[in-house]
């Protein structure tokens, strides 16, 4: 399997559905599926890669794309936490204010 490939095709299938999950429009649908087309091909062009590739080769390429997708989760992670962090206090003042005036009642 070739690593860029596998890796542009993660990028474009995760930049694709986030336009189709954020942004309600046509044409953003339009990208986003347009995206995920093109995510399908660099799948399917790093899997016929990786049929001519050597065993050593493919296990080489596959510890690369597990320490890309390592270091994509270990990045959301660290992002949710600061983020977490800075906006807090804001979102529980938030939630204080509005259960005052008694306009939000939720459970989380």
């Amino acid at each position: 399997m070739c690593p860029i490939c596998w890796i542009s095709g993660f990028i474009a299938v995760l930049f694709g559905g986030s336009f189709i999950a954020v942004v309600n429009h046509p044409i953003s649908w339009t990208i986003g599926f347009a995206l995920i087309i093109y995510s399908v091909f660099k799948f399917y062009q790093a899997k016929k890669l990786g049929k001519k590739m050597t065993k050593e080769t493919k296990q080489k390429n596959k510890k690369t794309i597990f320490r890309f997708v390592q270091g994509i989760v270990i990045g959301s992670i660290v992002t949710v936490i600061v983020f977490y962090g800075l906006t807090y206090k804001e979102h529980e003042s938030m939630h204080q204010l509005l259960k005052k005036h008694g306009i939000e009642k939720h459970n989380h």
